[in-house]
């Protein structure tokens, strides 16, 4: 059912009590005095989406370190870049295995198991990110309108959301934003994988204020699974540098 007029000037009310003034950071000024309250309904979104475009005129690299339980299990490098679907595309360019080769077939196919398993999870955790990272326009909306509003502690204009069941039954996310330009400085949320598993994730941004843009450049991810064996840990650290203007 669609909102009533009245509902939705609230939505876009509440949208811009988040956020405050928000502008282009490339050079714009702040958007102060307009009238328009459908104007503040795509502040966020319009943010994300010029983030997005951007960046694809960016390459970068990751380093990407995979522990289970506590134990090492390998540390990737990648270089990486957005693709023609506006998601995340990498590719592998060297990788440290800490998981020593054994002797015997049935050792080594265990271990190819547990990789490829691993691997699964690392493109659960990274289309998790783009999703909460980039959400939709009405996905936007909906989380500011149910989000609990608090002043960041520890930051200087910034504000704090926090909402449950944003894009998923049962996940929680928190959002950190800069008031005075809309871009994201935290983020972190936790989503069910399954009946048995869940992930929690967060998001550090930097921004690149000559162009307009944020990145994030420290993002972990710790997936938990409960069992009978008390429970297995998959942590996933990951750093990007070396953003480089495509030539």
């Amino acid at each position: 059912m669609k909102p009533t007029r009245p509902c939705l000037l609230l939505h876009l009310t509440l949208l811009s009590l988040l956020f405050g003034f928000a502008g282009d950071a490339a050079g714009q000024a702040p958007i102060t005095t307009s009238k328009d309250p459908g104007q503040w309904a795509l502040i966020y979104s319009d943010v994300l989406a010029k983030n997005r475009e951007r960046l694809k005129d960016y390459s970068w690299q990751y380093r990407v370190e995979v522990s289970e339980n506590g134990q090492m299990l390998y540390v990737d490098h990648l270089d990486a870049r957005y693709g023609n679907d506006g998601r995340v595309v990498t590719q592998r360019v060297g990788q440290d295995l800490k998981i020593k080769a054994r002797q015997g077939l049935l050792l080594k196919a265990g271990q190819e198991a547990r990789l490829k398993e691993t691997e699964a999870k690392i493109e659960f955790m990274k289309k998790a990110i783009g999703d909460y990272v980039y959400m939709t326009r009405g996905q936007v909306v909906d989380f500011f309108t149910k989000a609990r509003k608090t002043e960041a502690v520890g930051y200087d204009n910034a504000l704090r959301a926090d909402a449950e069941s944003v894009l998923v039954k049962g996940d929680s996310v928190t959002l950190i934003g800069d008031k005075s330009t809309a871009f994201p400085i935290y983020l972190a949320f936790s989503t069910p994988v399954d009946a048995k598993t869940s992930i929690r994730c967060e998001v550090y941004f930097r921004h690149l204020r000559q162009v307009g843009a944020f990145y994030g450049p420290k993002v972990t991810g710790e997936f938990t699974q409960v069992g009978a064996a008390g429970g297995k840990t998959l942590r996933i650290d990951v750093e990007s540098f070396d953003y480089l203007a495509k030539p």
